[in-house]
């Protein structure tokens, strides 16, 4: 094989596992928004109850959820709305449909990438 079919191959090589390593994320991204959707549907099950809240960095404290109160849900770069229960599944449902639509576009792409790197070693064997 010759240098130039070889550093063709590294770096589809480094594409692949770049890509594979992005459908993980999205993944692990899904998963966590499923679990979240489920602990919303919870508390709204368990009106008034203690619960305990995470203040961040391993550090939680009981607090008294009210769930006909608004939730503040973080819009980006800081800003937060209020919103129901329902409105926050709402929006979680919008954000997992886009990283479905993009885990979809991800495998997409891993596929077509394995079927190159197939190809480009299938025609240097044969030389």
């Amino acid at each position: 094989m010759n240098q130039e079919i070889m550093q063709i191959l590294g770096q589809m090589n480094q594409q692949h596992e770049n890509l594979q390593e992005q459908l993980k994320l999205v993944e692990q991204q899904i998963r966590e928004l499923e679990q979240f959707k489920d602990e919303i549907s919870v508390l709204d099950k368990h009106k008034s109850e203690t619960i305990i809240a995470s203040l961040g960095k391993s550090v939680f404290a009981p607090v008294k959820f009210i769930p006909s109160e608004k939730m503040f849900v973080e819009i980006g770069a800081g800003y937060f709305v209020r919103k129901t229960s329902d409105e926050t599944l709402i929006v979680i449902d919008e954000q997992e449909k886009k990283l479905k639509e993009f885990k979809v576009h991800l495998s997409s792409e891993l596929s077509s990438l394995t079927e190159q790197l197939e190809s480009i070693i299938n025609q240097t064997q044969r030389v």
